[in-house]
């Protein structure tokens, strides 16, 4: 039985923490043959190179399941949600929420970056997609999530995974959570996770009118540790 993949975060990240480690190995055999007496700093690389990169890919390929499925159930998806999950990369969350909420639409946008997540593709969200049976549900569209095609109030629930802070200018991080608000539903949920600027992401969902705040403790499911951030649109 085939089984979804969800890419390996941040690529080039573990690859170098791998390869920092491997010269910390390197170092310790030079010791060893030549007396070099660089084992000390080699142990030191070896241990934070390789812990580091075991750390980041676990997180990718165990971790960050273990996260979804929790926070998906705290969320409690009714069968008719409505979905949007900003940067949706090879489907982790959108596939997720679409399994979930049986009888809604699940909406994903993104722009597809490889350096932020390999694997990350259209096509592999949409095989992932036809794997877990929910193909004919999940609507990909390609796009900048500041700046969402969608009508005011349109859905239920807006998911963003460690997406936002690839967004480097403040500004448009904050249209971003402003966008997020303004495409749901009265009632509707808004769930952020990320390890970094959550404080910043809170600040502005309750400026963009959300209610119910919260901004959660450490995360360690995800290395680096993450943390999540919730909040509701009040209704009317």
């Amino acid at each position: 039985m085939k089984r979804p993949f969800f890419g390996i975060d941040a690529p080039p990240i573990v690859v170098g923490y791998g390869l920092f480690g491997l010269a910390g190995i390197v170092l310790i055999v030079l010791e060893a043959g030549f007396g070099a007496h660089l084992a000390g700093v080699g142990y030191w690389m070896a241990a934070v190179g390789l812990l580091t990169s075991g750390a980041m890919l676990h997180s990718s390929l165990r971790g960050k399941i273990r996260l979804r499925d929790r926070l998906l159930a705290r969320l409690d998806l009714q069968p008719e949600h409505d979905v949007l999950d900003l940067g949706c990369g090879s489907g982790l969350m959108l596939l997720g929420a679409a399994v979930r909420a049986p009888k809604g639409i699940a909406t994903g946008i993104d722009l597809w970056r490889g350096v932020d997540q390999a694997g990350s593709n259209r096509d592999r969200c949409l095989r992932n997609a036809e794997i877990l049976g929910v193909a004919d549900r999940v609507r990909l569209v390609d796009g900048d999530m500041s700046e969402l095609p969608l009508e005011d109030d349109s859905v239920d629930v807006v998911l963003a995974t460690l997406s936002i802070h690839n967004i480097h200018d403040r500004s448009k991080r904050e249209r971003t959570v402003r966008e997020a608000a303004r495409v749901l539903r009265p009632g509707g949920t808004l769930a952020i996770v990320d390890f970094t600027r959550t404080a910043e992401y809170a600040r502005t969902a309750a400026d963009a009118g959300l209610s119910e705040v919260d901004r959660s403790g450490l995360r360690w499911s995800i290395y680096p540790p993450v943390r999540v951030v919730t909040a509701r649109k009040p209704r009317r």
